[in-house]
């Protein structure tokens, strides 16, 4: 494969596996990761104990249990089906449905779209797309919409064309800015946009005697008025009141109007703050952040604000690849699509695609047409059904059932 599809085919999968991470485990089973641990898939080798999956304790046929699903509507209707029946008889299919992954896939709601989609089985079965979703960080971050709700916001999507706001949204200190409520409500003031674009404010800034001096009420009331010589001779203040560039900074008419304002309180408390000075002190993002200064506006975002308060987006936002899917095309189109929505719920589901006893029973045309069998996958959700494959009776309950 190309590295170029690869690649593509990566940011596709990452893509479902955020749109769909939030899906919770239900169905009759409630099973958790741990209880499809160990099962096997990969080379179809069923348990000899019943923990989920694996060989089950043989059903009494002549019991109640047995009785309700011979009466089952969906039951009914299928035997009559030659694919159901043979399906239900090949030895691929009995092996695939008594692990564990297949339980709970069946379980899902998307099993069809699982079972149907040639090109997100591809995806699903490269190994970066199983380390990615074995990742706990980016599952939580994926949870409840929250990756959806921001790529679908209009800031975001606005902002994510600008040139470098993928290197600084990849930086944990300006996500961590998006947790003070001062870059907010600064990141509208007009004043400020003004000054990071200016070339004396990013080496002023990061001067420990500015953010001093800027809490200073006295030394800030003198170096707005312009007399320096009278700062410079104030304790700490000597090198920085010499400063040609912070000179000329405070002298600007955005200084000046912005000390004037209500927003300056929240200046000095993100100018102050490390994670800014991190940014400032950071050449790559401080160049992109001057060049693009409406970037902050992403801090009045609230799916970003939401997930900013989140350690694991700080710690997944590192990595590039996070980046560049949410930019991507896919990433816009899976996250307005509903199937998209359904495909993946834990990673269970990347075993199972992974597994060649699934790729054999998923390309059969048989089970091509009864996947989309609303009764079909009903049926894949019952209980007892599930016992009865396991334990081999198939064959046995259909004689009762003639």
């Amino acid at each position: 494969m190309e590295k170029s599809k690869k690649l593509l085919y990566l940011s596709i999968a990452v893509v479902v596996l955020a749109i769909g991470g939030y899906y919770l485990l239900g169905g009759n089973f409630n099973m958790s990761s741990s209880d499809a641990a160990g099962s096997g898939i990969d080379g179809v080798n069923p348990a000899n104990k019943y923990s989920g999956g694996g060989q089950a304790a043989p059903l009494d046929l002549d019991g109640a249990e047995a009785q309700q699903l011979l009466q089952n509507d969906d039951f009914q209707k299928l035997i009559q089906d030659k694919d159901f029946v043979e399906l239900m008889k090949s030895p691929a299919f009995t092996e695939l449905a008594k692990s564990a992954d297949f339980i709970d896939a069946a379980n899902k709601e998307a099993l069809p779209d699982l079972a149907t989609d040639a090109q997100m089985n591809e995806l699903i079965k490269s190994d970066e797309f199983a380390e990615l979703a074995n990742k706990a960080e980016f599952a939580d971050i994926a949870s409840n919409n929250k990756l959806t709700d921001l790529a679908n916001d209009a800031t975001f999507n606005e902002l994510k064309k600008t040139e470098g706001f993928d290197k600084m949204v990849q930086t944990a200190s300006f996500i961590n800015l998006a947790n003070n409520v001062s870059t907010a409500r600064l990141s509208k003031d007009a004043n400020f946009t003004t000054l990071l674009k200016s070339a004396e404010f990013g080496p002023v800034v990061t001067n420990a005697a500015f953010t001093k001096l800027i809490k200073d009420e006295g030394a800030l009331k003198l170096a707005k008025s312009g007399s320096f010589t009278q700062v410079a001779k104030m304790e700490g203040y000597k090198d920085i009141a010499t400063n040609a560039d912070f000179q000329k900074l405070v002298k600007s008419p955005a200084f000046q109007a912005l000390a004037k304002s209500e927003t300056f309180t929240s200046f000095v408390d993100v100018a102050s703050s490390s994670d800014f000075q991190n940014v400032c002190g950071n050449k790559d993002v401080f160049t992109a952040l001057s060049k693009n200064p409406q970037a902050l506006q992403i801090m009045n975002a609230a799916p970003f604000i939401a997930l900013a308060k989140n350690p694991n987006f700080a710690k997944m936002a590192g990595q590039p690849t996070m980046v560049n899917v949410m930019k991507s095309n896919a990433f816009q189109t899976c996250a307005s699509n509903a199937k998209c929505g359904k495909l993946i719920s834990n990673p269970n589901w990347v075993k199972l695609a992974k597994s060649p006893a699934f790729t054999q029973v998923a390309t059969d045309a048989k089970f091509q047409k009864l996947i989309k069998d609303p009764g079909f996958s009903s049926l894949m959700k019952n209980e007892t059904m599930n016992r009865v494959i396991r334990a081999d009776q198939f064959t046995k309950l259909m004689r009762m059932a003639k």
